[in-house]
């Protein structure tokens, strides 16, 4: 179930590309404001430190991805890797890093590539503190975000213990859908400190509405830390799941035992 609505970049930037000449030879965006071209015997970017016209800058698009960043599209522009604003407005050039990954965006691909993938060690983030709930007992390790209250997430769950075998499944409650899903977090959370294979069983199964009412000081704090690591990992939908190799997945796969082990 979406939490947000996703939004393209892509009718931003034609807009942006969309300079026609006017009479009077200067550059107009979608015939508004007037954008200087180089002046005569310049090229891109003048001697003296002028900025470059919009037409040279964005000139010869070949590609684009989306950032995992609200508001950023990565644009290849001849050799030029460039970092367009989602209203269009700024442009951004020069070397840019994936401090998650630690590594340099030199292209299209790679960018696309650790975009979709994340690495919950390096960042230091322990499922177990965002009240994580655990399903098998195997070596490789997957995380779920789901909410207890969400239909997709019920169906994705009743195919959880026959992969226990081989995976460790994480499942993380995430109160998405309202007043009734943070209740329902905090039942299974308190639950979970005293009797964690009956607030296993209570997930899987969905009936968390008749399990006892939350105590004072409990059932809180590890819901909290859920939805801020949500909204770091761009989460906008739930079931959320982050595969053994970092591979993240909105929505269950169509065939989860073959997700898992890379295919598409």
């Amino acid at each position: 179930m979406r939490i947000t609505p996703n939004r393209t970049l892509a009718p931003v930037l034609a807009t942006a590309i969309g300079v026609t000449t006017a009479a009077g030879g200067e550059g107009t965006l979608a015939g508004h404001v007037p954008v200087a071209g180089p002046a005569p015997g310049q090229g891109a970017g003048s001697a003296n430190g002028t900025a470059p016209s919009i037409q040279a800058l964005l000139h010869g698009i070949t590609g684009m991805t989306r950032l995992p960043v609200a508001g950023i599209q990565m644009v290849q522009a001849g050799e030029r890797l460039l970092f367009v604003s989602a209203n269009g407005r700024y442009v951004f050039t020069g070397p840019a890093w994936d401090l998650w990954h630690g590594a340099r965006l030199a292209s299209l691909g790679e960018a696309a590539r650790l975009a979709g993938r994340i690495d919950l060690k390096r960042l230091g983030l322990d499922p177990a503190a965002l009240g994580a709930l655990d399903v098998g007992e195997g070596t490789q390790t997957v995380v779920v975000f789901v909410d207890p209250r969400c239909p997709h997430c019920q169906a994705l769950l009743g195919s959880l213990p026959a992969l226990g075998a081989r995976y460790r499944f994480r499942l993380v409650p995430l109160p998405v859908l309202g007043p009734a899903s943070e209740q329902a977090v905090a039942r299974l959370d308190c639950l979970a400190g005293r009797e964690p294979q009956k607030a296993r069983e209570a997930l899987l199964s969905g009936k968390v509405d008749g399990l006892p009412e939350p105590t004072a000081g409990c059932g809180q704090a590890r819901a909290q830390r859920a939805l801020v690591t949500a909204e770091l990992l761009g989460i906008t939908g739930v079931p959320y799941l982050i595969a053994p190799d970092g591979r993240m997945q909105q929505g269950a796969p169509a065939d989860l035992s073959q997700w898992l082990e890379g295919s598409p």
